[in-house]
């Protein structure tokens, strides 16, 4: 299973960013390490956890939605570039702007991965997943996270 985290939306200019997103992938590699060599099942292959990082005033425009998963897709990206979509869950989270915007190195890293966390915790899995072991997932990603970023 592949594993990645990162901003899908985002109001904080990109100068700003820049260290941010780089926090964010360190978090999204050592997630994506951990579940690469483990097996939860066969329904899912691939999870991809945006964020959505929006000044309050973009609130209306910019919530979360719900779990989707995609069985097998296949789609032209630009119009010629073909993509295949398959056994892939796409999961949205808000986080707090000020929180972000404040936010720096390892205390960016403890929200992500806080944020991330509880909603792997909460997630209602799909129904068209049928084998995924959220148990074990959940409890290995509990681990990894309280081991690297929430100490």
């Amino acid at each position: 299973m592949e594993l990645e985290i990162s901003v899908i939306d985002s109001s904080i200019s990109w100068e700003k960013s820049v260290s941010k997103r780089q926090a964010i992938k360190e978090v999204s590699e050592a997630a994506n390490n951990l579940v690469a060599s483990n097996d939860y099942g066969e329904s899912i292959e691939k999870m991809l956890v945006g964020l959505i990082v929006v000044e309050p005033v973009y609130d209306d425009f910019s919530k979360p939605r719900r779990p989707r998963y995609t069985e097998h897709k296949e789609t032209m990206a630009f119009g010629s570039i073909p993509i295949v979509i398959h056994k892939t869950l796409d999961i949205e989270i808000k986080l707090n702007y000020e929180q972000v915007l404040m936010a720096e190195g390892e205390e960016l890293k403890r929200i992500v991965a806080s944020e991330v966390l509880n909603t792997f915790q909460n997630l209602k899995v799909p129904k068209k997943v049928t084998d995924f072991d959220k148990d074990r997932f959940v409890a290995d990603i509990d681990r990894l996270f309280h081991q690297k970023f929430l100490k």
